[in-house]
């Protein structure tokens, strides 16, 4: 089965008169829970949710290979075919970019792990960071791997020692030494606030309690559980042209990397990862507005003043020619308070740097910003494009 050919369905086909193919790539769509409940429909989409050809039509609609094996062994029994369903369902779940929370353990680690498709349908997870030479470059370390094997079941290693990556709720992970077979930890309420995720954290894994009684037998030695939350929106849109992972040189001319987000009241925050020894300088706050409201060309003669007297910031090898003299094509307003971005700082700052502020939005898609009170820029580039990692 090499590939699935589009159904040619007339104005009165429903849904059980269309051939297998297709029932499969709908099957395909659909979360487990979906598909089994799908399967309650009629004897057609039971047949096509419990077909070995299933797991093959996710796999062809995430772009993996075809078998031979490992991904799918030649006639997979039913059982197993749920498992490579399964596995690959899992997998996809941990596709793009994740935050690491603070560790308790005080050592500074990075900040991001990317998980991207490897060769021979594995599952890739690599710690970002900034380059050692000073750019904008990113470095990628080598973090988990996960893979299928024959039977259908998913392998997890770090290195050469076997973890167990497990899910809580849909947008946080924990990596953990493995205790035995992986288990899936799910929160029945849903995922719990941020906040509360970095105050519990480190102080147990889900589970815990329940294998605790066997922390002898770890194959993982002392590892300490690693906890992640899902960076849902991680590229800008058309609607939304701040949204993403940016990265940029700071005021101490080092590479850091920036998340800007949407709330639902139409406000945008900016936020700086750092590696941390502490709960909160890793996550810090840059700027945060309420008024998205731009800025159109012709600008006024001050606002071109303001921009030209600056000096976009560069790192130790940037290469900045040609940097000053993009097109602006919309400006914005910033006007914002950090202890109104974060109401847990004991002494709130109040430079003047931290409250009226300006965003170049270029031609190009990416953007700048600088602070009243300062003569800088920081430029921030994209992370990634397409969900692949840039300038690694």
């Amino acid at each position: 089965m090499g590939t699935i050919p589009a159904a040619a369905a007339g104005p009165g086909t429903v849904l059980e008169d269309l051939p297998e193919d297709a029932l499969l790539c709908i099957l395909a769509l659909l979360a487990p829970p979906d598909a089994a409940a799908a399967a309650c429909a009629c004897r057609r989409l039971a047949a096509a949710a419990s077909s070995p050809a299933l797991p093959l039509a996710l796999a062809l609609r995430l772009g993996l290979p075809p078998p031979p094996p490992p991904l799918l062994p030649a006639s997979p029994c039913p059982a197993a075919a749920r498992r490579l369903l399964r596995s690959l369902h899992r997998l996809r779940r941990l596709l793009g970019l994740w935050r690491r929370l603070p560790s308790s353990s005080g050592y500074a680690s990075p900040s991001l792990a990317a998980f991207e498709w490897a060769p021979r349908a594995t599952l890739a997870a690599s710690l970002l960071a900034p380059s050692a030479d000073g750019g904008v470059g990113v470095s990628k370390s080598p973090f988990v791997t996960l893979s299928i094997e024959e039977s259908g079941d998913t392998v997890a290693v770090v290195g050469e020692v076997p973890v167990c990556v497990n899910f809580v709720g849909n947008n946080h992970i924990v990596v953990e030494a493995a205790a035995g077979e992986d288990e899936e930890v799910e929160m029945v309420s849903g995922s719990p606030p941020e906040e509360m995720y970095a105050h519990f954290a480190n102080r147990r894994s889900p589970g815990a309690g329940r294998r605790r009684r066997g922390k002898q037998g770890r194959r993982g030695g002392g590892m300490e559980a690693e906890h992640f939350v899902r960076i849902a929106d991680t590229e800008p849109t058309k609607a939304r042209p701040l949204q993403g992972l940016w990265k940029g040189i700071c005021e101490d001319r080092t590479m850091e990397f920036y998340l800007v987000t949407y709330d639902n009241i139409g406000g945008v925050t900016c936020r700086r990862f750092r590696d941390t020894r502490s709960q909160n300088s890793g996550y810090s706050p840059v700027f945060w507005t309420t008024d998205t409201t731009f800025l159109d060309p012709p600008f006024s003669e001050q606002e071109l003043d303001d921009y030209t007297s600056r000096d976009h910031i560069q790192g130790v090898t940037s290469n900045h020619a040609g940097t000053e003299n993009r097109v602006i094509s919309r400006i914005l307003c910033i006007n914002s308070s950090y202890d109104v971005v974060n109401p847990h700082l004991s002494t709130p700052l109040d430079d003047g740097r931290s409250v009226e502020g300006r965003i170049w939005l270029y031609e190009d898609g990416t953007f700048s910003f600088g602070f009243v009170g300062s003569n800088s820029i920081i430029d921030l580039r994209h992370v990634s494009s397409a969900g692949c990692i840039l300038d690694t």
